[in-house]
């Protein structure tokens, strides 16, 4: 699994690379270069060459250590391992994200600002496939610190985190073809901001639901005197 993972990253990060190195020798000393954008493609705030074209390679590196630790981390580890689709596939969403956003840095660096619609879709059509992908993977997700739906309840009752990854993979696949049809379809930004509302709801709607579960499951764990 974690070979797997590290092999991900390495397969970004010369993506990365090459998107940094060529921007790099591409732009002149002392550029601006736009590195954040507002949700109708405009961008809100510049950097340097190093910011602009470093932080994405620097933050790759970061996630590989971080995923390569938490198996040997947490404190069930084993869990961590038996939740492999999960693990593996948040690790592919965070490292095709960074390889993409320096992609994306690069080409607004060379090529101009992009076109807002665009833009938008873009945004739109991503976070759609990655709840599409948590969807289909998600409820194979087993009690852990590092992946799945971790809230104070999932991670003090296995009814709680079952139920709860439960609904969660059915909740994230029909809001992912929901922003899908946005993407396309849709009017952005609007379309874009109502999906983001929609996400935020969604979690806070799968936080509650696991509170209730826990507070109905008799085998919960609670903390006790002697815990304290």
């Amino acid at each position: 699994m974690i070979r797997t993972g590290l092999l991900i990253t390495l397969v970004a990060l010369v993506i990365a690379g090459a998107f940094s190195w060529y921007g790099w020798t591409h732009t002149e000393p002392g550029a601006q270069i736009p590195v954040h954008f507002d949700l109708n493609g405009e961008p809100d705030r510049y950097g340097s060459r190093a910011e602009a074209f470093l932080v994405m390679p620097a933050f790759l590196v970061g996630l590989a250590f971080l995923m390569s630790l938490a198996p040997m981390i947490d404190p069930r580890g084993e869990n961590v391992r038996r939740s492999r689709p999960v693990f593996l596939a948040g690790w592919i969403i965070g490292a095709a994200a960074l390889a993409g956003a320096q992609g994306f840095v690069t080409w607004t660096a060379l090529a101009g600002e992009p076109d807002a619609d665009t833009m938008s879709r873009s945004v739109t059509g991503l976070l759609a496939g990655i709840m599409l992908v948590l969807g289909v993977v998600i409820a194979k997700a087993r009690p852990n610190f590092f992946v799945g739906i971790r809230t104070p309840w999932t991670l003090s009752s296995d009814l709680a985190w079952d139920k709860t990854h439960r609904w969660g993979s059915r909740l994230f696949l029909i809001t992912g073809l929901a922003g899908a049809a946005i993407a396309v379809w849709g009017p952005v930004p609007q379309g874009t901001i109502i999906l983001m509302t929609a996400l935020v709801l969604l979690v806070i709607g799968l936080a509650a639901y696991s509170f209730w579960v826990w507070k109905n499951d008799p085998a919960r764990e609670t903390l006790s005197p002697e815990d304290a």
